[in-house]
């Protein structure tokens, strides 16, 4: 399995892992948006959620994200429910950590300058997340295969 055969388009709805990553992500953006440092309130709200550990790797996460950043991370707004291209590479990728990370990496070639750091913090907040209750799913999918005719 190739990147190119990761498919970026959502086949079934966000699981609950992925709803709280988002809502870390998001949550993050709008404190960084607004001029605040997110990192105490972030890793409260997720501490609460889930766990310390699971909070404090998610802020060593994005701060690693945020170090070797290319450009701005794109957010959707949190009020028409879509996921941007950034936000869906960074929850796969994370959710890809545990199993290929080298897909993973190639995921977040186009947003970050190297995605090695990232990718192993998010293979320890995949871990922490699921010891928590709230796994990331791997979402791989190969190409679809092509209709065959029956032949009778």
């Amino acid at each position: 399995m190739t990147p190119d055969t990761v498919a970026l388009r959502w086949t079934s709805g966000p699981t609950v892992g992925e709803r709280l990553l988002l809502s870390a992500m998001r949550q993050w953006a709008a404190l960084r948006s607004a001029g605040e440092h997110p990192t105490r309130l972030v890793a409260q709200a997720l501490a609460f959620r889930a766990s310390n550990r699971t909070g404090g790797l998610f802020v060593a996460w994005m701060q690693a994200v945020e170090a070797s950043l290319r450009r701005p991370i794109q957010v959707e707004c949190p009020a028409c429910g879509g996921i941007s291209t950034d936000e869906q590479r960074l929850m796969l990728s994370c959710g890809l950590a545990g199993t290929a990370t080298a897909i993973g990496e190639a995921l977040l070639d186009p947003l970050l300058v190297d995605s090695q750091p990232a990718m192993v913090l998010a293979r320890a907040l995949n871990a922490a997340l699921r010891v928590d209750g709230y796994p990331l799913p791997a979402r791989l999918r190969d190409e679809p295969e092509p209709e065959r005719a029956t032949v009778h």
